[in-house]
């Protein structure tokens, strides 16, 4: 075990501490994600021949730089950018559990 995972086991204080430097670090990816898509500067280029073209490698890479955010944010703040979910079903069918119990006596 880490020094800082026994922390975080060990002391209430640091682990309420932590939990919000983590939030706090999953705002500031929100925000890069934000600017990483605003950005469009080198998205396009000009050719040899002066028609202006969109750079795919530089599209996607932005993609990946705003996808990687988004996970991570989602896991460090999934209250606040986890996917939501919802559990819904029909109303006139609801679910039906069954729990089965087995009783042994002693010596069996």
């Amino acid at each position: 075990m880490t020094t800082v995972m026994r922390w975080l086991a060990d002391n209430a204080v640091f682990r309420e501490q932590y939990a919000r430097a983590r939030e706090a670090q999953a705002d500031k990816l929100a925000e890069e994600i934000l600017s990483i898509a605003d950005d469009g500067l080198n998205d396009t280029y000009v050719d040899d021949e002066g028609n202006k073209r969109t750079d795919h490698d530089v599209v996607a890479r932005s993609r990946l730089r705003v996808d990687a955010r988004k996970w991570l944010a989602s896991k460090m703040a999934p209250k606040k950018y986890g996917d939501k979910i919802e559990h819904v079903g029909n109303p006139e069918e609801p679910i039906n559990m069954a729990l089965t119990i087995k009783f042994k006596a002693p010596g069996e």
